[in-house]
């Protein structure tokens, strides 16, 4: 069963195309590679998918719900039900520990088991990607590579069924990104939709398909 399907999505910002003509079809339990040059949209695409910006044209289908004309609220929502969002460089707030900033997408959770069922998700996740020791810190005592896996475990903490990564181990070393990855491959047999964009042959071969984004489109070279 196809969950996310984008067709001929076109995204303008001032009449310069972005994006152009894209096609893409995504199913549970696969996860697919995104590549491209700097400056060709991947960011954009990634954003349209996670409902944080409108494409110009086109059509954009999510569990065969049509999501161009969703409201902000309705988007938002969402986001919150479905999409786990990686961004290449995890935002944090300095003042709170890298537990509380972790803990930051279930605050108004008012399902005290659900609570249960999330802090022990952090436990596992924090052992597994090894920061278990820096969850009473605060975010500016960590590395990059720490910071990120922070933002990773914050990120796919609800279990999401669709998880967008950009760039996800570019502050990581070979082993770390392997550790990642592994669990990705996890979820993915789980039932999620995991797109990443990466520059990251480690990446790719990972993954069930890879495209190239470029000016002219979205091409399948594997």
């Amino acid at each position: 069963m196809l969950i996310l399907k984008l067709t001929n999505i076109t995204k303008e910002y001032n009449s310069r195309v972005i994006l152009n003509d894209i096609n893409l079809s995504c199913k549970n339990c696969e996860m697919i590679a995104i590549k491209g040059k700097s400056g060709v949209g991947k960011s954009t695409l990634l954003n349209i998918m996670a409902g944080l910006e409108r494409a110009t044209s086109g059509e954009y289908y999510y569990n065969e719900i049509l999501m161009n004309d969703k409201s902000i609220n309705s988007l938002s929502k969402f986001r919150q039900a479905n999409v786990g969002y990686i961004s290449q460089h995890s935002p944090m707030i300095p003042e709170l520990t890298v537990l509380e900033n972790i803990c930051v997408p279930v605050w108004f959770e008012k399902d005290e088991e659900k609570k249960k069922e999330y802090m022990q998700q952090i436990e596992s996740l924090s052992m597994l990607f090894e920061i278990n020791n820096l969850l009473d810190k605060k975010i500016n005592a960590l590395s990059g590579g720490e910071i990120q896996r922070a933002g990773i475990i914050r990120s796919i903490l609800k279990k999401p069924q669709l998880i967008i990564a950009d760039e996800p181990t570019a502050a990581l070393d070979d082993e770390t990104a392997l550790m990642i990855l592994t669990h990705f491959n996890f979820l993915k047999s789980e039932g999620a939709i995991i797109i990443v964009v990466t520059h990251n042959d480690i990446v790719s071969k990972h993954c069930d398909k890879t495209y190239q984004l470029s000016k002219e489109g979205l091409l399948l070279i594997s």
